[in-house]
């Protein structure tokens, strides 16, 4: 659970603009409508206060969704806002709540749809017309109701002052007072006597009122007050009330309006401004001034292929300033820079948020907005909240038999899911749903079983292993049914009937050249001409394709280009494949068929042109031989059965072409015998790594051998473009060489150890820290994308202390070689030698600690212990350097594979002095305290003891599997009662002094048990060396390897 200030919320008759933005250390999250509210209507808002931690922007709102009473189904509504609604946070933002922190932000609903209400209102989508349900339940209309009203009342809404407007005002104060008073239990008069009409109308129309003469303001009071005993003698409920201000409020023109955001042209200045406006009415707009009445339309959210944000360069530096591309499906995209990333991830945000509830719930655009839920949901192959109907009616489509199963959210509570299976009964089949509970520790507890669980895959292994009892009949789980791209649930919502195809805008399009692109040709610009031959299922012919004539003007110029083609037309007997709602796999996805159509012109700015060519022969028609001979491009379970081709099987022919490509159209399985190729597939080998860590990722998951695994291929092009928009710089102040090979020449002589800083073209921030941050980049002098990957270290902050830190951070890891401590690569300096990097070694797999949580359930005993073994060996290198490390933990732990961790972050490292065993830290800075030992928080004195006493707590962290809720900060402030102490220091030594420690991990053997406890001796002298350590662990490692073999 997140701590905040209190078990509930601080309600009461707050505004946000009340609040104390000085608040030191504290974030507030403004809510405007609380349900039972212990103040009386219409003063229902409330703030959630969080102190002290690290909160992403979708777990602040998950808080603020419980404190509100909305459900998950309509969580994905919301998001947060700053105060004065200049930009909203995506929900991977992280705040990072400290001592010094304080801020306000606004939760609100941020993507509204159409027509809500009346005949032709927008609704969730149901498994019929009939079973459709509404956008926003009774709850979020509450929510929406107070918000609107806030915005209506204070000043967030522009509305004209007009007499037609101010009766439209009157008339929704009169409902304000109306609903207030049933909500009260009281009658009209009563309300009216404690509130005044004016206080429910905007603050303008307020002040125009009152500068009316006495006569005027009577006659308005009058009027008002016999309006309100009229409409008081209805029946209507609050509810009807509720919906009837909104409807009103819409009808004025200060209902939810368009987003609009300000940028510009890449590399133009104010001549190249552009609007972009976003709704779920209108998709995209674009206008060159806020002030033009008509906006350009771009596209509706079902036309983008994908969203990219990259990092703008001028002159040949980079800048705060973000380029947003987005491109459609036609290959149009729009492009434009915000001048800050903050602005263009508030944008970005909103499109993705959109795209997941128009179009499909489990895709994001890119992993700078991704949902943190969502990435969860997609790691555990789990569904969203999806109701029992949609779920029931996915296990039938599968045709499988009983067993069969999915896993989804629950729709009522954030922290359950239910396991559905499908059950055979006698004559029909049943769909049973098990409970799964996230308890406040971060485990998981199935119904009716008391054991818990670290994670979801753990309770499904347990199922998988054991049997089920559910009502008396006996279930074993089967086949397991994945989240699919665009599937039809009830979390996508289908807008109203004012909602229409968008014309598109060509003024402002242009071809996107690096990415990745579809070309669309319509029927009716081919002729169809002489028949020149024909195959099994298809008719060949001749043919033109013209090209459309783009303006009216051009039919003055004659006749439009056309380009001879080759038309291959479907016989009649099979043109049913075609109906398949473009589901039609290729199934013969290689190299071979990848055909260059023109080459490119680096000089131009034109890539190279390439088409996919017709597949031949389907896999269906081929012999065994002929399907095995297409072996790797084939997927597996098509030469199991070859009318197993889909979609997905193009998906793994995919992931071969793309290997080949990159291995220069060599393929070392195409020279295998039939039985070799045959056993490739079933031992279920792997073609070798590439040296490109993105792509050989990205190829290794198309070639799953399990097709639900395999990425849609919306989510290939958007991996696939951020690697290509993670190199946007043009190299064009580089020399011209004539050397074969593109200038490899111009490198050599320079010092392997200095690194361009223009080279380095940024990719993704791999961690921020309190001083600094370090980048994923790639140095790439030859501007062709194959340079190395390296981990670039900087600082967020440049005062000479800390630049001397920097710098002797630097001197000892340039000191260091060893297996298990992360090579530093060298320095690069900006122009000038006014800032300076640290470009380390890249390690793909991240921190220990974030390893450790993704991969508990296949990383045994004897895996740990490697890992501690690696770590002991790095630390006793160090000491025999006279080295110690000062922040030796998991998170300074990196994974290079699956067999090697290494040691990094030698921010806080010191070199002992000559003649001395232990150092006296004298500088003061942020501590990471609960590894420390007790000589370290009370002397500040620093040894190879006290890290010893850090490799314990490493160890603790090895066994927990990096657990958030059983961390060790976590576990000594349980110690301390959650009381959070000012003096937190001295609490802490305190407990060690009365020789409190942390608790055994759960399940760890009383062996390791017995060096944690030694490494945590109250005394130095009595802890054991690296050098002991290395010797013990290895020896466990060894028998525990036995005792398994």
């Amino acid at each position: 659970m997140l701590p905040t200030s209190g078990e509930t919320p601080l309600a009461g008759n707050v505004s946000h603009s009340s609040l104390s933005p000085s608040l030191s250390g504290v974030l507030q999250v403004y809510l405007y409508h609380l349900p039972n509210s212990p103040r009386m209507a219409p003063d229902t808002a409330g703030v959630l206060n969080f102190t002290r931690g690290e909160y992403t922007a979708e777990e602040l709102c998950v808080a603020a969704a419980r404190a509100c009473g909305i459900l998950p189904v309509c969580h994905s509504l919301f998001a947060l806002a700053a105060e004065d609604l200049s930009r909203w946070f995506a929900p991977s933002h992280v705040f990072l709540v400290d001592k010094g922190f304080s801020q306000v932000v606004l939760y609100r609903i941020r993507f509204f749809f159409p027509d809500w209400f009346g005949p032709r209102k927008s609704h969730r989508l149901g498994l019929t017309d009939e079973q459709a349900s509404p956008v926003l339940d009774c709850s979020t209309m509450d929510y929406l109701f107070a918000q609107s009203r806030s915005d209506f009342i204070g000043r967030q809404m522009a509305v004209p002052l007009t007499l037609e407007t101010q009766e439209a005002c009157l008339g929704l104060a009169v409902l304000d007072l109306l609903w207030i008073s049933r909500e009260r239990k009281q009658t009209p008069a009563e309300v009216t006597q404690t509130i005044s009409y004016k206080s429910c109308l905007p603050e303008k129309l307020r002040c125009q009122l009152q500068a009316q003469n006495f006569v005027t303001r009577k006659r308005i009071r009058r009027q008002f007050a016999r309006s309100l005993r009229q409409v008081s003698r209805l029946p209507a409920e609050v509810s009807f009330l509720k919906l009837k201000y909104l409807i009103e409020l819409e009808g004025l023109g200060g209902g939810p309006a368009e987003e609009a955001f300000s940028a510009r042209l890449p590399g133009q200045t104010a001549e190249g401004e552009r609007w972009l406006w976003v709704s779920a009415e209108k998709g995209i707009l674009w206008s060159s001034s806020r002030a033009e009445q008509d906006p350009h339309p771009f596209c509706d959210f079902c036309e983008v292929a994908d969203v990219t944000i990259k990092q703008a360069i001028h002159n040949g530096l980079p800048v705060e300033n973000r380029i947003v591309t987005i491109t459609k499906t036609d290959c149009r995209a729009l492009e434009v820079e915000f001048p800050h990333l903050k602005e263009a991830l508030s944008f970005v945000s909103l499109l993705d948020g959109y795209y997941r509830l128009l179009v499909d719930s489990q895709h994001y655009f890119c992993k700078e907005v991704a949902p943190p839920r969502l990435l969860e949901d997609q790691a555990a192959q789990c569904h969203g909240p999806v109701t029992s109907e949609f779920a029931a009616n996915k296990l039938k489509m599968l045709g499988s038999g009983g067993g069969a199963y999915l896993l989804r959210r629950s729709l009522v509570d954030f922290d359950s899911y239910l396991l559905t299976i499908c059950v055979e009964a006698q004559t029909r089949k049943e769909f049973k749903s098990l409970l799964i509970q996230r308890n406040s520790d971060g485990t998981f507890s199935p119904a009716g079983i008391a054991k818990k669980f670290h994670s979801l895959q753990e309770v499904l292994g347990l199922y998988r292993r054991c049997s089920l009892q559910v009502e008396g009949v006996t279930i074993q789980l089967g086949t397991h049914c994945p989240p699919q791209p665009k599937e039809k649930s009830n979390l996508l919502i289908v807008r109203g009937g004012s909602c229409h195809q968008l014309p598109t805008s060509p003024s402002v399009l242009r071809r996107a050249n690096n990415q990745m692109m579809f070309h669309k040709i319509q029927a009716e610009d081919l002729v169809q001409g002489e028949n020149v031959g024909q195959g099994t299922f298809t008719r060949i012919y001749r043919g033109f394709k013209q090209e459309p004539q783009k303006e009216a003007g051009d039919a003055e110029l004659g006749e439009a280009p056309a380009t001879e083609v080759i038309l291959k037309v479907l016989d009649s007997g099979h043109c049913h494949l075609a109906e398949e709602d473009r589901k039609i796999p290729h199934g013969n996805v290689s190299a071979r068929k990848v055909l260059l159509a023109r080459e490119g012109d680096e000089a131009a700015g034109h890539p190279p042109f390439i088409k996919l060519s017709d597949p031949g022969v389907s896999t269906a028609a081929l012999s065994k031989e002929g399907v095995t001979d297409r072996i790797p491009w084939v997927a597996p379970e098509c030469v199991e059965d070859p009318k197993k081709l889909a979609v997905e099987s193009d998906r793994w022919g995919f992931g071969a072409t793309l290997w080949e490509i990159f291995n220069g159209g060599h393929m070392p399985v195409w020279g295998m015998g039939p039985q070799a190729k045959l056993r490739f597939y079933q031992e279920r080998r792997q073609l070798p790594t590439l040296k490109w860590t993105e792509l050989a990722g990205l190829v290794a998951q198309c070639m799953d051998y399990c097709p639900p695994q395999r990425p849609p291929f919306r989510a290939i092009i958007r991996d696939l473009n951020s690697f290509i928009t993670s190199d946007y710089e043009l190299l064009t102040d580089l020399p011209a060489s004539s050397s074969f090979g593109g200038g490899r020449d111009d490198l050599v002589g320079q010092d392997p150890t200095v690194f361009e800083d223009r080279h380095l073209k940024y990719i993704s921030v791999l961690g921020k820290g309190n001083f600094g941050s370090v980048e994923l980049c790639r140095y790439d002098p030859l501007g062709d994308s194959t340079g190395e990957l390296v981990a670039v270290k900087q600082l967020q902050q440049t005062s000479p202390e800390q630049q001397q830190n920097f710098e002797h951070e630097i001197a000892i890891l340039r000191s260091l070689t060893h297996d298990f401590i992360v090579a530093c690569r060298g320095v690069a300096y900006s122009r000038g030698r006014n800032s300076l990097r640290l470009v380390m070694e890249y390690l793909p797999s991240g921190c220990l600690r974030g390893y450790l949580q993704k991969n508990q359930e296949r990383l045994d005993l004897r895996k740990l212990l490697l890992y501690a073994w690696q770590v002991c060996k790095g630390m006793d290198y160090l000491g025999s350097r006279r080295y110690i490390h000062r922040d030796l933990a998991t998170r300074n732990i990196l994974v290079e594979n699956e067999n090697r961790v290494k040691i990094g972050d030698f921010g806080l490292a010191k070199i002992l002095p000559q003649g001395k065993e232990y150092y006296v830290v004298r500088e003061p800075g942020q501590s990471p305290i609960f590894w420390y030992a007790p000589e370290s928080l009370a002397d500040s004195v620093f040894s190879q003891e006290s890290d010893v006493w850090s490799f314990g707590v490493v160890l603790y962290e090895l066994f927990t599997y990096g657990s958030t809720s059983h961390s060790p900060s976590e576990e000594f402030l349980r110690m301390m009662g959650h009381s959070k102490p000012a003096l937190i220091v001295c609490h802490l030594l305190e407990l060690l002094k009365e020789q409190k420690r942390l608790p055994p991990p759960p399940g760890c053997p009383p062996e390791i048990l017995a060096v944690m406890q030694a490494c945590w001796s109250f005394l130095p002298s009595q802890r054991p060396r690296f050098c002991t350590l290395t010797t013990q662990v290895e020896a466990l490692r060894h028998s525990h390897c036995k005792s398994r073999g």
